[in-house]
């Protein structure tokens, strides 16, 4: 059994193809950046479908609201 995270990194990534072949491709230059890119992807299109089943769609930062903040608050005041 090969000790290599990199090869662990591909099965979780279900890249059986590369795993077959890994006696020939590792050492390559390419080969971490390309697992590394696959899984950087994999998480934003992750987070993307997530957020898409949410339906809570783009956030908005508070400095864009149109609110007035009060100046103070009526702490006596009872709905």
């Amino acid at each position: 059994m090969i000790d290599d995270p990199l090869i662990e990194r591909a099965k979780a990534l279900h890249l059986h193809g590369l795993v077959v072949h890994w006696p020939q491709i590792v050492g390559q230059p390419w080969l971490e950046p390309l697992i590394g890119w696959e899984e950087q992807e994999r998480q934003r299109r992750s987070l993307e479908r997530r957020l898409q089943a949410a339906h809570i769609g783009p956030f908005k930062p508070v400095c864009d609201f149109d609110w007035i903040w009060p100046k103070r608050c009526d702490r006596a005041w009872k709905p």
